[in-house]
């Protein structure tokens, strides 16, 4: 039911996400055909923010509506993302587990939504967290927030490779909140994926963050998804009412489990 959400068993159903956000497999342009300095995003929160890295670079940021734990955060919505937020602090980070996995059966299930929506739920709990868009192949972390110059991101890290590490880190986006982009999707992006800079970058970002978030591709898109989750080690499997089948979500399950990704549960998502 729109605007209802309740907790279910552990590996069914972890929460049920309101039906208030936008599709998200809405594409979310610019209003400018310019891609930089200030464009707005459709649906997005009247003002920006500006934030200064660690380099001393200011930078804007443009946020969706989309993100419902900032533009609506009475609504059920963000309610359920806080909860989920709250169970994963529970029986997740206070275990010592830093990093988590967020995995779809297939597209159009809304994964970068409730990665953006659970980074930004974490961060105004106060927890230092780091959102990663390892979805090399269709990167939407962007759509969600939108800074006002061009993004490096993880595939520069991955294309450096050992002999000049770089960090494309935009840290402090928000209070306790930093991301790191895709960087763009590069031709080659299964191969950057399953070079073994990519754990070294992941282990590096969960130790330096108190929790981390990763974004990843379909798992029907090939096998990018599952390489992520086992250098994570730890994975949510998101599912969208009415559109993921049972089978679909069993399939994620016995895939991941087989790549000993330890699975904490399973998000259903109603939007």
């Amino acid at each position: 039911m729109p605007g209802h959400a309740r907790p279910q068993a552990d590996l069914a159903i972890v929460e049920e996400a309101s039906a208030t956000l936008n599709p998200p497999d809405e594409t979310s342009r610019l209003v400018s055909s310019t891609p930089a300095c200030g464009a707005a995003l459709p649906g997005a929160a009247v003002a920006t923010r500006a934030e200064t890295d660690s380099r001393g670079d200011a930078f804007d940021y443009v946020y969706s509506r989309r993100i419902a734990c900032l533009s609506d955060p009475a609504d059920a919505a963000a309610a359920s993302y806080r909860s989920l937020q709250t169970h994963l602090m529970a029986g997740h980070v206070r275990d010592g587990r830093r990093g988590l996995a967020l995995c779809a059966p297939h597209r159009e299930t809304g994964c970068t939504t409730v990665a953006v929506n659970l980074a930004v739920a974490f961060a105004q709990a106060g927890i230092n967290t780091l959102l990663v868009d390892a979805n090399l192949h269709r990167p939407a972390v962007l759509d969600f927030i939108r800074p006002s110059s061009p993004a490096g991101g993880l595939a520069q890290m991955l294309a450096a490779g050992p002999d000049r590490r770089i960090d494309e880190v935009r840290r402090q986006v928000r209070p306790n909140l930093s991301i790191l982009y895709a960087g763009g999707a590069p031709a080659k992006a299964h191969d950057l994926i399953a070079n073994r800079w990519f754990k070294q970058i992941i282990d590096d970002c969960m130790r330096s963050y108190e929790f981390t978030i990763v974004d990843t591709p379909a798992l029907c898109d090939g096998t990018d998804a599952r390489h992520i989750a086992m250098s994570v080690r730890y994975g949510l499997v998101i599912a969208r009412r009415d559109v993921t089948l049972l089978s679909g979500v069993r399939t994620a399950i016995d895939e991941l489990s087989s790549d000993r990704v330890r699975l904490i549960g399973s998000f259903l998502a109603d939007f």
